[in-house]
């Protein structure tokens, strides 16, 4: 009993100074939990939005987790990117309970380094290692080098599922039991559903630890019959959450070829090149990074304090299974990492993937051919393990702090980038007004980005407040007609993008967003904006910035002539009322037509208030905004000109029970200081009283 306490006081101790240990390396994030993301707005907050959109998914709609709102009207999409399923755990609880995307995403950014630290320990521990040298192994398998070269990759950052599911394979090989399978099982789903790219790695240094293992006669007898179960238990459960991604998979490997795998393929200097991240070793690096070919996709540098207790390890005699695995994965990780043909002087040869992915065409869907050295850092770490369990005995623990002191200087990225990300409160109005819009309507913002960047992520940020889908969005994987129709919206405002935008709407496209500060569109007001405005088919809502919001309407409305009633009111000389009309559409709903004429000094910024008051003059239901229907901003209007004004108030049946006249008035904007009004009917406050006709029969006289 007390060694059962003694144990688990050790593991919490444990686990305690690997999460200290995760905060430092990732300094100063825990300090922008709420309102940051490491390294850019780019990735980070892809994943971002998948984390936030499957929490939404799991707890309102499980049946359509992959229909994710983007691509509008393609389904499936969320197998456009990596699904982060393994990682959601530990962001959910905190989505959920706060609402802000940042807070859960960097939760999930910090236990990737802990889950580093913790898997290679026990893989260490597995394998016969000591906790001194288990330990020290997790600290440097989780400031690995390479790690900081993808800060942006949550789905790589994850590799510390691989370690883990490999220690519960020993574990159940050893001495099979129901908790150790379970173990393994939950470890392999872990692993297997963060990322396809884990689960391939992982996969493959699974079956060859398992391969030496036996051979070494290390499997007991009864171990098979559990081993059989969870391979098709988790194969059955990664299959049905795998179909989505093969539905896309041939137009997938249609983009992702051998010509981009050598693109993105490894040249063995890369060993030596280091992120610049790293604070020490960016200077010291910095030689063998070749402009144009040493992107973060190839900064291998797999780190001296590595590197050296792995040449320990190869001669350590314990746990030879795990040290032949190792030496396995080191070889396979390095020649897959080097791409399809290997320059040998004058020569050319085919390399091992390329002979691989002619058996196997799939794998090139692992985009960036340089990964695969994840496998040769997974096994250059166990063996490092190993190396630090032969020389930390006894008296020559000491030694150890070496190998620490080596990892802390080669892993420290100190201060980390941190960029900023407003919270989604302080997101553009536009966004919280389209998710009071009923519907379930698409949204089109423009411009349209290329090449895709941190303004898309952004965009697909705010769909997570208005809840709308999203036509253009940013994705590892894009369809060919989504990219044919971003080409063509980036002639907005010239003619074939408003056709295309005519197009999309009759695929339920209702509102179309432009961004008046981005330097596309500095040309576009105010000539621009009025000449679209104009069109039948645009009706301009409002200005919400740093977006002008249209409405694509289905067909022009024109109001019937017999619901206008005549009426002259001026406000001021900004416009002049020549008449109104309302028919009921429901219990709730009236319709409100109101014919405007443009007046001398009608450019300006203004806007209308239409209210239902009851007989004491109380308000009742109320809408404002520019006018509406066919209409365009105050600033494009021309004197003289007609302007046909179409508003829908709605209220409880009991509160618009008890309108019985209309109270309208002009204000400026943003001072809602109202214009003055000349006209017969009562004006109380300056605002237009009107009595309230309502025709229940359209064919009323």
């Amino acid at each position: 009993m007390m060694g059962c306490a003694r144990g688990f006081g050790r593991n919490a101790g444990i686990a305690v100074a690997y999460l200290l240990w995760a905060v430092v390396l990732t300094a100063p994030l825990i300090f922008r939990m709420a309102d940051g993301l490491p390294k850019d707005r780019g990735d980070p907050l892809l994943n971002t939005w998948i984390l936030a959109w499957e929490t939404r998914a799991l707890t309102e709609q499980p049946w359509a987790l992959f229909d994710a709102p983007i691509f509008h009207p393609h389904t499936g999409t969320l197998a456009y990117s990596e699904l982060l399923l393994g990682i959601l755990p530990f962001a959910f609880p905190f989505l959920l309970a706060s609402g802000i995307p940042a807070l859960g995403y960097n939760i999930a950014f910090l236990v990737s380094f802990w889950t580093a630290a913790i898997g290679m320990n026990r893989l260490v521990r597995a394998a016969g290692g000591g906790h001194r040298a288990s330990f020290i192994a997790g600290l440097l398998f989780a400031a690995l080098p390479y790690r900081f070269a993808h800060l942006m990759h949550l789905q790589l950052l994850y590799m510390g599922w691989i370690p883990m599911a490999m220690a519960a394979l020993i574990r159940y090989a050893h001495r099979p039991g129901w908790w150790r399978a379970w173990n393994l099982i939950v470890s392999i789903l872990l692993m297997a559903l963060s990322s396809w790219h884990v689960a391939v790695f992982g996969g493959i240094a699974l079956g060859f630890l398992f391969l030496f293992m036996a051979r070494e006669g290390r499997v007991n007898h009864r171990a098979w019959p559990g081993l059989v179960g969870v391979l098709v238990g988790c194969g059955l459960v990664i299959g049905l959450f795998a179909l989505p991604y093969l539905r896309i998979a041939p137009e997938l490997a249609q983009v992702r070829d051998l010509a981009l795998a050598r693109e993105f393929a490894a040249w063995p200097v890369d060993v030596l090149a280091a992120s610049p991240e790293l604070r020490i070793l960016k200077p010291l690096t910095a030689p063998f990074r070749i402009p144009g070919h040493t992107t973060h996709e190839v900064q291998l540098y797999p780190g001296l304090a590595i590197l050296s207790a792995a040449i320990l390890g190869v001669r350590s005699s314990q746990a030879s299974f795990l040290r032949w695995a190792s030496l396995a994965l080191i070889g396979i990780g390095a020649m897959m990492a080097l791409g399809p043909s290997w320059h040998i002087g004058p020569w050319q040869i085919r390399g091992p993937y390329g002979l691989v992915v002619t058996l196997m065409p799939w794998l090139t869907l692992i985009r960036a051919t340089a990964r695969w050295f994840i496998l040769a850092l997974i096994g250059l770490s166990a063996l490092s393990g190993l190396g630090l369990n032969r020389v930390l005995r006894g008296p020559r623990w000491k030694l150890g702090l070496l190998w620490v002191g080596i990892g802390i200087l080669e892993g420290w990225a100190v201060p980390i980038p941190v960029a900023p990300l407003p919270r989604p409160a302080d997101l553009p109005p536009a966004y919280r007004w389209l998710a009071d819009q009923p519907g379930n309507f698409a949204v089109l913002e423009l411009p349209v980005f290329l090449p895709l960047d941190a303004d898309e992520t952004m965009r697909m940020y705010g769909a997570l407040v208005h809840r709308k889908p999203l036509v253009i969005a940013y994705s590892g994987y894009i369809p060919s007609d989504i990219r044919e129709i971003r080409e063509r919206l980036r002639a907005f405002p010239r003619p074939e993008a408003l056709e295309e935008i005519m197009r999309l709407s009759a695929l339920g496209v209702r509102y179309v967003l432009v961004d008046r500060s981005q330097k596309e569109f500095h040309s576009f007001y105010p000539h621009g904006l009025c000449e679209v405005s104009r069109m039948p088919r645009f009706r301009y809502v409002a200005y919400m910035d740093p977006y002008d919001v249209f409405e694509v309407l289905p067909a022009p409305e024109a109001p019937p002539p017999f619901l206008i009633r005549p009426v002259e009111a001026r406000f001021a000389d900004v416009a002049i009322l020549r008449g109104y009309g309302v028919r009921r559409l429901s219990p709730n709903q009236i319709e409100v037509w109101l014919v405007w004429e443009a007046g001398p000094r009608a450019q300006g910024s203004y806007s209308i208030t239409v209210q239902g008051l009851d007989e004491k003059g109380e308000k009742r239901v109320q809408q404002d905004g520019a006018p509406r229907n066919n209409s365009y901003p105050f600033d494009c209007w021309q004197p003289g000109e007609q302007i046909l004004d179409h508003r829908i108030l709605e209220a409880p049946v009991e509160e618009l029970a008890q309108v019985t006249q209309l109270g309208i008035a002009v204000y400026e904007w943003p001072s809602l200081v109202r214009l003055d009004v000349q006209s017969a009917p009562p004006i109380v406050d300056r605002m237009l009283r009107l009595p309230l006709y309502i025709l229940e029969d359209p064919s009323a006289p």
